[in-house]
């Protein structure tokens, strides 16, 4: 069985990878190989490139899950301010209580801005989706870099942070909110400060804030650990996607470190645009038929010839280096690590069609 269709075995697969890669273009490729076995499937995109929905054939995506014509294949990109709404609206006890969150300013300026919020509420987007959505595998194409690794550490920060010893601090037991946190200190100064600059009644709704999550901190913690149990289940895959230049590869590095200091195994990595193919859809060599082979005749056509040949020889030694830095990258992977690799190509797959015969160019391991 090749790397691909073991992964399409898993109920949950994370891609994770530096920008520019390809690994959008990867994820749909997988759902879509997933959805033509029969596997009803969703992918789900965090890439603010929303390039996914022109490689799906979709006029647009949002957080709504969109169905792909034709397969059992649902696509949404994740919005998240649009998400943060849609789990207030599902969370909320009542009305009021939601349109009291909603009306927030400092939910609306957690929900648009604050860093790592995305994290946050991929996770329970992750979580509704998987838990609700009744799915065979879901496919989570996640932010470039860093903040893919935000994603994997939001549950466990939640859960710390919704520590009723820890959010009781900021809503008091008293008075309610920041003010009540403030004064139970003692420091009268320090309100009026804190007042002066942030406002009374901005402070009134900081306090209201931490009010409402308290009183939402336990479906919070709860669906927190259910994520944090999917994430580490044998029937999640996490496939670091990236490209042989030492750009890409760096960033990379840091993803796979990271990963593995975290005990999360790699359960691929695919290195993408890492060879160009000759006429037989291998990796082009110095002995492989190549277009200048048949231009026989007279001597005039020696010079479009000689060109060719060098056109060859730069895309060989291209080959020989990319083959040499993923040799260098795997040797700090765990052995046997599952590799796919992809050609370069002259365009990315811009159709479903297109995306479906990926797989049939891949080079595995």
């Amino acid at each position: 069985m090749t790397p691909e269709a073991q992964l399409a075995t898993r109920s949950l697969i994370v891609c994770v990878g530096p920008g520019g890669v390809g690994k959008t273009t990867f994820a749909a490729a997988l759902a879509v190989a997933a959805a033509r076995s029969g596997r009803r499937t969703a992918v789900i995109t965090i890439d603010p490139a929303r390039r996914l929905a022109d490689a799906l054939g979709l006029d647009g995506l949002d957080d709504e899950l969109r169905t792909v014509p034709g397969l059992p294949l649902d696509a949404a990109m994740l919005d998240t301010k649009a998400a943060y709404d849609a789990l207030i609206g599902r969370i909320a006890p009542d009305p009021e209580s939601r349109e009291d969150i909603l009306g927030n300013r400092v939910y609306q300026s957690f929900s648009r801005t604050l860093a790592r919020s995305h994290a946050y509420v991929a996770m329970e987007r992750l979580h509704d989706v998987t838990v609700h959505g009744g799915y065979d595998l879901v496919v989570l194409d996640t932010p470039p870099t860093r903040s893919a690794l935000d994603i994997l550490d939001a549950p466990a920060r939640l859960v710390r942070f919704l520590d009723e010893r820890v959010l009781a601090a900021f809503v008091g037991t008293g008075e309610r909110g920041a003010r009540a946190w403030i004064r139970a200190r003692g420091t009268d100064v320090a309100m009026k400060l804190f007042g002066a600059m942030a406002g009374s009644a901005l402070m009134e709704e900081l306090g209201g804030f931490f009010t409402v999550f308290f009183g939402l901190r336990r479906g919070f913690a709860e669906r927190a650990a259910v994520v944090q149990a999917q994430l580490a289940a044998p029937t999640t895959a996490f496939v670091l996607v990236t490209a042989p230049d030492a750009t890409h590869l760096a960033d990379a590095a840091y993803l796979r470190d990271g990963l593995l200091e975290r005990g999360t195994p790699i359960d691929a990595v695919v290195f993408n645009r890492a060879f160009h193919a000759g006429l037989d859809g291998r990796p082009l060599a110095q002995k492989t038929p190549w277009p200048d082979d048949a231009l026989s005749g007279p001597g005039d056509l020696e010079p479009i010839r000689r060109a060719a040949r060098a056109h060859r020889a730069r895309l060989v030694d291209d080959n020989v280096a990319f083959d040499h830095a993923m040799e260098a990258f795997e040797e700090q992977l765990p052995p046997k690590t599952p590799r796919i690799v992809l050609p370069v190509l002259d365009a990315e797959p811009a159709t479903l069609e297109a995306l479906g015969a990926l797989f049939d160019q891949a080079r595995g391991r």
